[in-house]
C-alpha cells in the first residue's frame, strides 16, 4: 500500500461526505463538513494504520497536500494585491480570515488519523471489502494533481486582470478543471483500467459537482419563468449552458486523459500483489 492509496482512499471519501453535504443543504439542513481536513484524516490513519508512526516524511507531505487550496488562495490574493493595486473579489480573502480555523483542523484531523490509524494497528480488522487499488491510486493520483495546478496556475488573478466575466473566468479556469481529470484517466489507463471504470470513477468524483449543478439549474429555470428575471433571462441561460459545459469537460477529462495514455504512453507494470484478485 503506497502514499497515493492512501490519498485516494481520503479522496473517494471526500467526494462521499461532499455530496452528502449538498444533498442535505437542499434539504436546509445545515452540514459544512471540511473535505481538505477529511482527507488529511482518512490518508493519515490509513498510513499508520499500514506503516506506524515511522512515516512521518509521508505525513508531512499529507499535510503539505491538504494547505495546497489555501496556499492558493493566498498566492491569488498576494497577486492581486501587487498587480492591480486592489483587493481581488476572488474569495481569497478567506485564507486570511480563516487561518487559524484552516491550521487547526489540519492538526485535528493528524491527530484524528494518527488515532484512528494505532487503533487499527493494534486490532488488524479484516475488512470485507477494499476498493480495487489501481482506481484508488487514480482517484489519488488526480487529487494531487488537481491541488499542485491549483497552486501554480492563478487563475482567479488572471480572470480578475481581464475582467472577471463568467465567460473569462471559464476559459482561464480550464487548466483547472482539466488537471485532475486528465491526470487521473492517463494513470488509470497505465494502471491497465478500462474505459467504463474510468468513467464511472469520474463521474463519482464529479458527483459533488453535478449534484450542485442540477440544483442550481432548476432554480434558475424557476427564475426564468418568472416575469422580474426578464432582463437578465438571457444571462441565466448563458450560466446554465456555461456551467454544463464546463461539468461535461470535467467528465470528458477521464477518459480522454486515458485515451491519450493508451495512444501515446506505454502501459504501467503491475506487481503480482496489484494482479492478485
Amino acid at each position: 500500500m503506497t502514499l497515493l492509496y492512501a490519498i485516494g482512499v481520503g479522496a473517494l471519501t471526500n467526494v462521499a461526505v461532499a455530496t452528502l453535504g449538498r444533498v442535505l443543504r437542499l434539504l436546509n439542513v445545515r452540514f459544512d463538513p471540511s473535505g481538505e481536513s477529511l482527507v488529511i484524516g482518512v490518508a493519515a490513519a490509513v498510513i499508520v494504520a499500514t506503516l506506524g508512526l515511522g512515516a512521518r516524511r509521508e505525513l508531512i507531505r499529507i499535510a503539505l497536500l491538504g494547505l495546497a487550496v489555501h496556499a492558493s488562495l493566498v498566492i491569488n490574493r498576494f497577486l492581486g494585491v501587487a498587480f492591480t493595486g486592489r483587493t481581488p473579489d476572488d474569495g481569497s480573502r478567506d485564507a486570511f480570515i480563516f487561518t487559524p480555523l484552516a491550521l487547526g483542523l489540519l492538526a485535528a484531523g493528524l491527530v484524528l488519523g494518527i488515532a484512528v490509524g494505532l487503533i487499527a494497528r493494534g486490532f488488524r480488522p479484516r475488512l470485507p471489502w477494499r476498493p480495487p487499488e489501481r482506481l484508488v491510486r487514480a482517484a489519488g493520483f488526480a487529487f494531487v494533481v488537481g491541488a499542485i495546478a491549483g497552486v501554480v496556475w492563478p487563475g482567479p488573478f488572471i480572470a480578475e486582470v481581464l475582467g472577471g466575466a463568467d465567460l473569462v473566468t471559464a476559459v482561464v479556469s480550464i487548466p483547472l478543471i482539466l488537471a485532475a481529470p486528465l491526470a487521473g484517466g492517463a494513470y488509470a489507463s497505465r494502471a491497465g483500467v478500462d474505459y467504463r471504470r474510468v468513467a464511472i470513477l469520474g463521474t463519482y468524483m464529479t458527483l459533488p459537482i453535478l449534484v450542485a449543478l442540477v440544483a442550481g439549474t432548476v432554480a434558475n429555470v424557476g427564475r426564468l419563468s418568472d416575469p422580474r428575471f426578464d432582463p437578465v433571462a438571457g444571462l441565466l441561460r448563458g450560466t446554465i449552458a456555461l456551467s454544463w459545459f464546463l461539468v461535461a469537460m470535467r467528465l470528458a477529462g477521464w477518459p480522454l486523459g486515458a485515451a491519450f495514455a493508451q495512444g501515446f504512453l506505454a502501459p504501467e507494470v503491475s506487481t503480482r500483489a496489484e494482479q492478485a484478485p
